[in-house]
């Protein structure tokens, strides 16, 4: 092993060190509740839906904690710089900024490659400067190779993407988890015409779900108003494998088109959840206070004003999400084949309800 290690250097792991997940701590409570603590770090991260579900300004948002405090728990100042892989070309600064991204040229790379083999080869010499944080791939649907704008249009070319889209996933795969890097890959749904049932199927081929440690379905849920304005939309995040933490938990977030998401309000709903701050009917008790604060948001205002209690208290639910918690406890009273038998039954079951709501 001795001589081996002279000749590959990291061919040997750490099992104490090299073989446990990195996590990044974050400050959306939800999410952390999702991914099971933290966001994995050099793991790639699928999120599949509907259009205009909230996919890539969840990735955003992501990508963006990532950026911030990716330096401080790896201990390298420069690792902070997102890569934006963006095929569709749809991506707006503006909103990417109102969810913390630095799209200041130091820290953000903006790359329209044409296809994906130029993708990976740039990809591939920026991921080994060890400054990358995160990737962000939007999307596998619109990823076109090579040979689509060479050769003749109406010529058949079944799988070319998927495979193309397999390749790179075998290289960078491997590059992220040494480098460090969280890849974020966005996945669209599409109507499968196959006779046998009316359901969206995936882009991107076989290989991504393989390849993701972590599986999400990201749908919209309710459009948020103020009066006749609408200010945001609802988002629910829906996990369907997870190899960093604990699979099968859902995570309700409200996206504000002025602002993003709001912690705080996240932070209010686990704090009841838990028991912490105690809830009976439209009134709330908060320990160590007496009197009882009626209405959500008088109980918000209390804990913004009384700063240090309120990050006692964040830090008890940030415990509590990191381990197992009351949330679950349903769960574990379940057998393994049960808990899967629920999933396939809960994502069947929203998929029939988004395509009966779009005919």
């Amino acid at each position: 092993m001795a001589q081996i290690a002279k000749k590959n250097d990291k061919v040997f792991g750490d099992v104490e060190n090299s073989a446990k997940i990195k996590k990044v701590h974050i400050d959306s409570p939800q999410l952390s509740y999702l991914f099971g603590g933290g966001i994995p770090i050099g793991r790639m991260l699928r999120f599949r839906g509907p259009e205009s579900s909230g996919k890539s300004i969840t990735c955003n948002y992501i990508a963006a904690q990532l950026q911030k405090k990716l330096p401080e728990t790896l201990g390298q100042p420069d690792k902070d710089v997102i890569i934006y892989i963006d095929f569709e070309r749809t991506f707006e600064a503006r909103f990417a900024s109102q969810v913390g991204v630095d799209t200041s040229p130091e820290k953000f790379i903006h790359l329209l490659p044409d296809d994906i083999e130029t993708a990976s080869d740039i990809i591939t010499e920026l991921i080994k400067t060890d400054e990358i944080a995160a990737i962000i791939l939007d999307s596998d649907a619109a990823a076109p190779t090579k040979a689509m704008f060479t050769d003749p249009s109406g010529k058949a070319n079944f799988g070319a993407g998927a495979k193309a889209l397999a390749e790179f996933l075998r290289k960078i795969n491997i590059l992220c988890a040494n480098y460090n890097t969280t890849l974020l890959w966005i996945s669209q749904e599409r109507v499968n015409m196959s006779p046998m049932g009316y359901l969206p199927g995936v882009t991107g081929g076989e290989a991504p779900k393989f390849y993701a440690s972590v599986v999400n379905r990201v749908t919209k849920t309710d459009v948020l108003k103020s009066g006749n304005d609408t200010i945001g939309i609802a988002i629910r995040v829906r996990n369907y494998k997870n190899k960093a933490g604990v699979p099968f938990r859902d995570a309700n977030i409200k996206l504000y088109f002025d602002g993003g998401f709001n912690p705080d309000e996240e932070y209010l709903d686990f704090l009841i959840a838990f028991d912490i701050i105690k809830q009976g009917g439209a009134y709330f008790t908060i320990p160590g206070v007496e009197k009882k604060i009626q209405g959500r948001a008088k109980v918000q205002e209390w804990l913004n004003e009384n700063v240090e209690e309120y990050e006692k208290m964040k830090a008890q639910v940030d415990e509590m999400l990191v381990n197992e918690n009351a949330l679950d406890a349903d769960r574990e009273m379940m057998g393994e084949d049960e808990v899967i038998l629920e999933a396939k039954e809960r994502i069947e079951d929203e998929i029939s309800e988004d395509v009966l709501e779009d005919e």
